[in-house]
């Protein structure tokens, strides 16, 4: 019996390399051989499984956790079947003992410490530093940190680059880039330093560093040594290699033919040789005279007339100032490089200090000292040594996306597997790796397609040179998709180059493209595929003049991107309604709905608008972008400009945006109304015009509300609780963000939460603060659309990779290839720096068409991830300029149309939004079966009721609830004693009458004296004063219980009472408190001279902030009887404040709040 390819990778004896295409089932194998493994003996805890994200690694994680409850729970016949199709035996070949091995390994599993190790290489790398800080160099309690501190980390480190004030070194560097690019141009600048940062810090500091940095480049250009661009460019035109004599007689003799350019070059040339005699350099008449404007060399340079001796001369002397020229752009090339690296390594120094400062690390870090804990690490013996015993089996996902640190990684963890020594305690010791070269779009990060196939050899001999069984397996058939879209795929990749760029690692110059793209449908559910080719459209001219404010690059009625984003959401509409059918994986065939329709783009930009506007527009339901930029969001800038009118609501502009948000959803005539023609402020008005409409009071209450809970509640809390504020129809704020904006609101306002929470940890928190954090934001998310939800999805071809769909739309195959940045790496592993190919020398030319070439395979490796997304039905359409010509348009239009012209069937069709050329079968409709209705009772009169909202709870020092009602104190500043401000003399009182009581009667004299003798700017007179106060309060036998064994200083307190306003919270720390079995006596200790001779005449603050410690006290100790007392340094004298008057001050603390 031949075993399948599926098997044969699942077989845990055997060392696989798996070379998977899209839908194959690449997950379901790498489960497969993970419960082969178990099946086999492995312990859960010595198989370690890599993938390249948290989704992937939770999908594996479900489906195996699935199957092995499955087996728990199956009985003797199914668990019997189930086996037998895993490993492709006879049923009856599985014994009682192997069924009881099956069913227990869900609770082996689930007993392993740690669980099953199936997670992503950076969380894998986490927990390997977490496990071995010491040998890392790591502190043991590092964190990870997230894009937004990231992003303020980088922003300081550019910060530290610019305060450089060394001119001949950092500072000269960033004044020479500040001075050659623009300000967008420098700030991506640092983009770029940032996704190489690593790279570029350890380039300049190899071999020697910064200071052999200006060799090293000059070097990598193909100089011998330093050059300075003018010294390179003089040369050319002085001597000795300048011969005015031969420049004088060439000018001599074309002056002597008639033909107009031959005088022309007559003038030129005497011009340079006198200006070459007369000591100057006339580099830009010379470059006239021999090259074009874009530096290339003139193909004519003189007349027929001039003799063949003389343009014979014109041709050697054109060779040898192009050799000069090279030389000066190579060493401008060579300068910009300098100045660049230079400030790349700065900021990367800077960027790892203030990293530094906070213990923590990044994602690259995980893996940068992961690698380097495993390789080169002063302890990596011992490290392998002690994960050697832990690990028996890695399997890696994804392997085309895995960059050459990770791999380094991978191969440190199985290199003791192949040793001659593989076989430890007669536990076979294996590696699984599944990839597919074809999809490696990720090279921004990393990953490098032909390493694949590097690995798998090198694999190959280590496994077998010990005797080890290594198989090359490729899965080739397809679950997922119809014949007729993989057979669409195998023409668009049909031409032998096309092929080799999707497998760069396995393509040879003479292989059979045949043989590296081969799609095998495995369906046979009788639906045939649809792949459609729309006619692109032609943006046309638009001769009708704009309005002067328009944007530039508004879209207009009839821009190309908006008639093919409209042509689109007709067709969705259109086949949803007539219910064209499409393959279910657990239903089978059924009608179409619109979380069928997948839409891919190439990236973010006009086109990927243009689809959603059109989509809301013809109503159809959509999930909204696939990444969110915050700071460009409407809830965030919603949310935010709330914040900002809460802090200063004169800001008339803040707060009209206020105003027309969804919260709190005013017309654009409403708010004219308003505005217009106001006498103050907007936010006067408003409150004015309140009252005589209700929309207004809304909006009113609203951010007076806000505005109010801001002063006691933490931005988390504020924010969290106006989101779920309800208005008069019932509808939380939430919900109105939702009704405007789409689906996609909710994931901005609970990443806007996030942030709040945030916040919270990183110091004070207070709204001001955070709206200032808020404003320097720059962070994506990425909303989870793994799934189909009701709606249509938008995203990049990226995003889509791992993701499958009915139907895949491409709306965009016909676009420019991106200029490239002016970061270059050679093929030597160096760094240059040239923004532009008009500038380039050899070396930079050579590295930027090396990064073309790659870009370009790349590209068509996304096309490829692209198509295969689709299960059914495929349909491909694009847009064009209106100065381009259709005949003429490459990227994917070009091997997409020759696709067409390739397959057999192709035809001509119509349909109900425009013509179209089909490949496969027509699109059939399928009827709705609609389940019976049942009678529906009218919903409850409850449902629809708004409930009142409940009050916020609000954690509140007694201070600040003292503020609404105190009566004004005498100023903190105001002095008294002698020039000791008040509130100084209290607190060092305060601090004696803390500390003294636990010091003996005869002793605490000395240990006032010592206590207050640093306090250097008291007089001695002062200090005095002082400690006799404090000292006359413990001697003073009226106030031993207030000290005595049964009262503790400094006591903290935090509660609330029914006396105390609705949903506040206190928090405090009391002068003493005094506990018995009986009675519960708080103090508060004063220091007012005079003291008051009653009660009445205290400052009424106290009294309420007595009566709130009294009010938390009683419901905390209800069994007992609980008093307060105010007890004056001055005298000294102790006053108990009545519960009579206590009550009185609470229930004046109430309205007032």
């Amino acid at each position: 019996m031949t075993r399948s390819p599926q098997a044969i990778a699942a077989d845990p004896a055997v060392n696989a390399f798996v070379m998977a295409n899209a839908g194959s089932g690449k997950t379901t194998t790498l489960v497969n051989r993970v419960a082969r493994l178990l099946l086999a003996g492995s312990a859960p805890g010595a198989i370690l499984c890599l993938t390249f994200t948290k989704a992937a690694a939770a999908e594996m994680q479900r489906r195996l956790y699935e199957r092995l409850g499955d087996w728990a729970v199956a009985g003797d016949a199914r668990l019997r079947d189930q086996l037998a199709e895993l490993e492709e035996r006879a049923a009856d070949s599985f014994d009682a003992h192997d069924l009881s091995r099956a069913r227990a390994l869900f609770a082996r599993a689930l007993e392993t410490p740690g669980g099953l190790k199936i997670q992503t290489i950076h969380a894998f790398c986490e927990q390997l530093l977490r496990r071995f800080p010491v040998e890392a160099e790591v502190s043991p309690l590092f964190r990870v940190i997230d894009e937004a501190e990231a992003a303020d980390i980088r922003r300081r480190a550019r910060d530290r680059v610019a305060l450089a004030d060394d001119i001949a070194g950092l500072a000269g560097a960033y004044l020479h880039m500040a001075g050659k690019l623009s300000q967008p141009d420098f700030e991506a600048m640092f983009d770029r330093f940032e996704s190489k940062r690593a790279e570029l810090t350890a380039y300049v500091a190899e071999d020697g560093g910064a200071a052999t940095l200006q060799d090293r480049v000059a070097a990598s250009v193909g100089l011998e040594g330093w050059t300075e661009p003018e010294a390179a460019e003089h040369a050319a035109v002085t001597a000795p290699d300048f011969d005015a004599a031969a420049w004088l007689d060439a000018a001599a003799i074309a002056a002597g033919c008639k033909q107009p350019t031959a005088q022309v070059l007559a003038q030129n040339l005497q011009a340079a040789a006198e200006a070459v005699l007369n000591g100057e350099a006339p580099v830009e008449l010379v470059q006239t005279i021999f090259f074009t404007d874009k530096g290339l060399p003139r193909g004519r340079l003189g007349v027929k007339d001039m003799g063949p001796a003389t343009l014979d001369w014109l041709a050697r002397e054109q060779a040898r100032l192009a050799e000069h020229f090279e030389r000066a752009r190579a060493a401008r090339v060579a300068l910009d490089t300098v100045s660049a690296l230079v400030l790349a390594y700065a900021y990367g120094r800077a960027y790892e200090t203030a990293k530094a400062t906070t213990g923590a690390l990044d994602f690259a870090d995980l893996i940068q000292r992961a690698r380097h804990l495993l390789t080169d690490g002063p302890g990596a013996a011992w490290v392998l040594y002690k994960l050697d015993g832990g690990v028996d089996h890695v399997l890696v996902d994804e392997a085309q996306d895995t960059s050459p640190e990770q791999w380094s990684i991978v191969r440190a963890l199985t290199a003791e597997f192949f040793t001659g020594a593989g076989s430890r305690d007669g536990t076979a010791r294996t590696v699984f790796v599944v990839g597919d070269e074809k999809q490696s779009i990720f090279s921004f990060q990393g990953a490098a397609p032909e390493r694949l196939a590097a690995e798998a050899q090198d694999y190959d001999r280590a496994i077998t040179g010990v005797g080890g069984v290594f198989q090359g397996v490729e899965l080739l058939q397809s679950w997922r998709s119809t014949a007729e879209v993989l057979a669409a795929v195998d023409a668009v990749f049909a031409e032998p180059a096309l092929a080799r760029a999707l497998s760069p690692g396995r393509g040879e110059a003479g292989e059979d493209a045949a043989a590296l793209i081969r799609h095998q449908a495995a369906r046979a559910d009788g639906l045939a595929g649809t792949i459609d080719l729309w006619p692109p459209l032609q943006d046309e001219t638009d001769e009708e003049r704009r309005a002067w404010d328009e944007p530039l690059d508004a879209s207009t009625a009839r821009g190309a991107r908006r008639r093919v984003a409209e042509r689109i959401a007709d067709e969705i509409r259109t086949s949803v309604e007539a219910g064209h059918a499409v393959h279910d994986k657990k239903a089978g065939l059924r009608p179409m709905d619109w979380g069928d329709v997948l839409i891919l783009v190439r990236k973010r930009g006009p086109m990927f608008e243009e689809v959603l506007r059109a989509l809301k527009q013809r109503g159809v339901p959509v999930a909204g972008a696939d990444r969110l930029t915050l700071s460009a969001h409407p809830v965030f800038q919603d949310l935010l400009a709330l914040g900002r009118v809460a802090l200063q609501p004169a800001d008339g502009l803040t707060l009209a945006g206020v105003l027309r948000s969804p919260l709190c959803d005013l017309s654009e005539d409403a708010l004219f109304d308003l505005a217009h023609g106001r006498e103050g402020s907007l936010w006067g008005v408003l409150n004015a015009r309140a009252g005589q409409d209700p929309t207004l009071a809304e909006a009113r209450d609203l951010i007076a509300d806000f505005r109010e809970a801001a002063r006691v509640m933490t931005p988390f809390d504020l924010y969290g609780r106006l989101l779920n504020r309800l208005d008069g129809r019932g509808l939380s704020v939430r919900q109105r963000f939702l009704t405007r904006l789409g689906s996609e609101a909710a994931d901005a306002m609970d990443a806007f939460l996030d942030q709040a929470r945030a916040a919270e940890g990183r110091g004070p928190a207070d709204l001001e603060r955070f709206c200032h954090l808020l404003a320097s934001l720059d962070q994506t998310i990425k909303r989870e659309m793994d799934e189909p939800r009701g709606e249509v999805r938008v995203m990049t071809a990226h995003s889509s990779k791992g993701l499958e769909a009915p139907v895949v739309i491409l709306p965009d195959v016909i676009f420019e290839e991106p200029r490239g940045d002016a970061l270059l790496e050679t093929e030597g592993g160096a760094f240059l720096w040239c923004g532009s190919s008009g500038e380039d020398c050899a070396a930079s030319q050579m590295a930027r068409d090396a990064r073309k070439r790659r870009g370009e395979e790349e590209s068509l490796r996304l096309l490829y991830v692209g198509l295969t997304r689709a299960r059914d039905r495929l349909i491909v359409t694009g847009r064009y300029a209106s100065n381009r010509k259709l005949e003429n348009l490459k990227a994917w239009w070009a091997p997409i149309l020759s696709a067409f012209e390739r397959l057999e069937g192709v035809r001509e069709v119509k349909t109900a939004t425009g013509e179209a050329r089909r490949y496969g079968a027509d699109p059939v409709a399928m009827a709705r079966t609609a389940a019976p209705a049942d009678a529906v009772p009218p919903p409850p009169a409850w449902l629809t009721t708004a409930p009142r909202a409940e009050a916020p709870e609000r954690r509140m020092a007694p201070g600040r609830m003292e503020d609404a009602a105190r009566t004004p104190a005498p100023s903190p500043l105001s002095r008294v004693g002698g020039g000791l401000g008040r509130w100084r003399r209290g607190e060092l009182i305060h601090r004696l009458l803390e500390r003294l009581p636990d010091v003996a009667p005869d002793r605490r004299g000395a240990a006032a004296v010592a206590l207050l003798a640093g306090e250097p700017d008291l007089e001695a007179a002062q200090k005095a004063e002082m400690a006799a106060a404090a000292l006359g309060v413990l001697d003073d036998a009226r106030f031993a219980e207030v000290f005595g064994p049964a009262s503790r200083a400094e006591v903290a307190l935090s509660g609330s009472a029914p006396e105390l306003p609705a949903g506040v919270v206190v928090s405090a720390r009391l002068d003493r408190l005094v506990v018995t079995p009986r009675r519960v006596l708080v103090i508060d200790f004063k220091t007012n001279r005079p003291a008051p001779d009653r009660v009445e005449d205290a400052d009424p603050a106290y009294v309420r902030q007595l009566a709130i410690y009294w009010a938390v006290l009683r419901r905390l100790y209800p069994e007992r009887t609980v008093e307060a007392a105010l007890v004056w340094t001055d005298g000294p004298r102790l006053t108990p404040v009545p519960e009579s008057l206590m009550r009185q001050a609470l229930h004046a603390l109430v309205p007032a709040l």
